[in-house]
């Protein structure tokens, strides 16, 4: 592909404002594009992106190879401009035209929601499974198709790394894929140029609220609504307060719903749970019996069916699905242990809606046991959970035992003095321990037969982001573990 033809792309987009040729490059075949300055191989297409970009970073991508740049205005430099209106844009509608519409290869379905993609994208993995010699996911954790993976960077990848990233599925002969469409994501254009097979909206609560993510509730609302508009079949969850302005901006020819009512197209009957899943029967569109998922929390009914309705909308029979889901498991996604009359719990539960999750089902299961909750808040953003978080906390534990959460470049001792003064609303006794591993042993060693504690925010991840950099951290499971063994 030349520059000439990625220009003709953004002009038919309507972002390309003008071109500035400068030397016969303009016709010169690109085979790489990039946004990182440090990473520049011959023949690549650069893209000036973000608030804080300096002129020295394209210099430097045009000594590594850049052969053409594309940018909001003209920085001067000896090499062909695609002058656009918007960079982001150009990036996700350059990148579709690259690589190609990714369902022409697989069918690739999308998950968005408040909480729950994490495990609905694990359930529909293993149900994919079932049916599908190779399948590529782009979750929370990782990007991997069969043994090959991917690094990445956030839950849903920039343009460029994200159709890189789909396109490396197709090399590596993906027959379906799944990935996490976050609400940043849809915001800012990552995923604009994409086509999903399904788009699923799961839930919606208040999150991710700060000066650099969403200026509000609704601004939030609004980005997640937009996974629809690049949708051929949706997906909605019926049983959410919001489903209904979902469905409103939905196609409704190619809209399925899911829920726990008969009123859905798809819904579960006949339901039972116990502590370490559910049972139940899948009636409406799709008839299965008897079905067990070994995923516990009510949630996980709803995340199922997501699953489920997904699956069913790009042609996977209900043998299939039946043996996908029970077979479905999540690391750190709502993962009990019992040892020596202590019960540990770790969740990836993160904001104010994954914490009454949680607490329900402890309340449903453990109703007499003492709460030891351990939890953070992350750095630099989402500032609305350090009023939200503790306000389901307290009044549902006993002891509150404050740590770090992927501080980035704030001070976790910083963090906690922000939320320190909730805390002190409620007569819950806490603590404040930096150290992740150590405020885990000291909640299990806190803890007597009978109690449980819930270990919540990193789910199964393995670092921490710090000043930019991910560190090891040993796991809250391993961690928990190893304290119960020298209990």
């Amino acid at each position: 592909m030349t520059v000439q033809k990625i220009a003709e792309i953004l002009a038919d987009r309507k972002i390309l404002i003008d071109t500035e040729p400068k030397s016969d490059s303009f016709f010169s075949r690109i085979e790489n594009l990039s946004c990182d300055s440090r990473n520049i191989p011959p023949n690549t297409l650069f893209f000036a992106k973000g608030v804080n970009f300096k002129r020295e970073y394209l210099v430097s991508a045009i000594e590594k190879g850049a052969v053409a740049y594309v940018a909001e205005k003209d920085l001067n430099v000896d090499i062909p401009l695609l002058l656009v209106s918007d960079v982001r844009k150009a990036m996700s509608f350059a990148a579709r035209g690259f690589y190609g519409d990714m369902t022409d290869f697989y069918s690739l379905v999308g998950l968005t929601g408040t909480k729950g993609k994490t495990s609905t994208l694990y359930m529909l993995k293993s149900i994919f499974n079932e049916k599908f010699a190779k399948v590529g996911i782009i979750s929370t954790n990782e990007a991997r198709c069969g043994e090959k993976t991917w690094q990445k960077t956030g839950t849903t990848p920039e343009a460029l790394e994200l159709f890189s990233i789909l396109n490396g599925f197709r090399e590596e002969k993906a027959e379906a894929a799944i990935m996490e469409v976050s609400s940043q994501a849809l915001k800012y254009d990552r995923v604009n140029g994409l086509t999903f097979s399904v788009g699923a909206f799961l839930n919606l609560a208040p999150d991710h609220i700060s000066p650099t993510e969403h200026s509000s509730f609704e601004d939030y609302k609004e980005s997640k609504k937009m996974i629809f508009s690049l949708c051929r079949k949706c997906a909605v969850n019926l049983d959410d307060p919001y489903a209904e302005e979902f469905l409103a901006v939905s196609p409704v020819e190619n809209t399925v719903t899911f829920g726990t009512s008969s009123a859905a197209d798809i819904y579960a009957c006949n339901i039972s749970e116990d502590k370490f899943g559910s049972s139940f029967s899948v009636k409406g569109l799709i008839e299965i019996e008897n079905l067990r998922l070994n995923m516990p929390g009510r949630f996980n009914i709803l995340n199922a069916l997501c699953a489920i309705t997904c699956a069913h909308a790009v042609g996977v029979g209900e043998k299939e699905i039946k043996n996908g889901i029970e077979k479905a498991s999540a690391s750190g996604r709502l993962e009990v242990v019992e040892q020596n009359g202590i019960t540990v719990l770790v969740d990836y539960a993160h904001n104010k809606s994954s914490f009454e999750a949680v607490f329900e089902y402890v309340d449903k299961f453990y109703p007499d046991a003492k709460k030891i909750m351990l939890f953070g808040c992350i750095g630099n953003r989402a500032l609305d959970r350090r009023i939200d978080l503790p306000k389901v906390a307290c009044p549902n534990s006993d002891l509150i035992v404050m740590t770090t959460d992927d501080p980035g470049t704030e001070e976790p001792e910083d963090i906690f003095r922000e939320v320190e003064p909730e805390l002190k609303k409620f007569s819950t006794p806490y603590i404040f321990i930096k150290d992740r591993a150590e405020a885990v042993t000291y909640a299990i060693d806190k803890a007597e037969k009978g109690d449980i504690v819930i270990l919540a925010g990193k789910g199964g991840e393995k670092t921490q982001m710090v000043k930019g950099k991910a560190e090891p951290y040993i796991g809250d499971m391993t961690a928990a573990l190893d304290a119960m063994k020298a209990k």
